[in-house]
């Protein structure tokens, strides 16, 4: 994350999880904790705040500009992208890249 006022809630956040878990039990894996670095400093922290920040727009405000040029660049297998998971309710229809590839589109129990 790029270093911001919210490292140091952030940071309290993780050890607090790993300490005393939650209200779903202790953490056992966590594969990280949270890393800040100055975005001016490192590329692909200012790589991964674009793909967030066009992702927002994509799936917030309807606008994918700056989104649509990436779908090509995920990992696909059979069609299928993975890294990209669009969580929305089952009964609603939906034609983003994630819900297409995985056949998604249509609400559960309608064809």
């Amino acid at each position: 994350m790029d270093k911001s006022i919210y490292e140091r809630p952030l940071q309290m956040l993780a050890r607090t999880f790993r300490v005393d878990g939650a209200r779903w039990g202790h953490f056992r894996n966590l594969a990280e904790v949270p890393l800040f670095v100055d975005s001016a400093a490192s590329r692909m922290v200012q790589l991964a705040d674009l793909v967030a920040w066009s992702t927002f727009r994509k799936y917030e405000l309807s606008d994918g500009r700056f989104f649509d040029p990436l779908i090509p660049l995920f990992d696909a297998d059979g069609g299928v992208l993975h890294g990209l998971y669009h969580h929305r309710r089952m009964s609603e229809h939906c034609y983003c890249p994630a819900c297409y590839s995985r056949g998604r589109v249509q609400p559960v129990g309608q064809a």
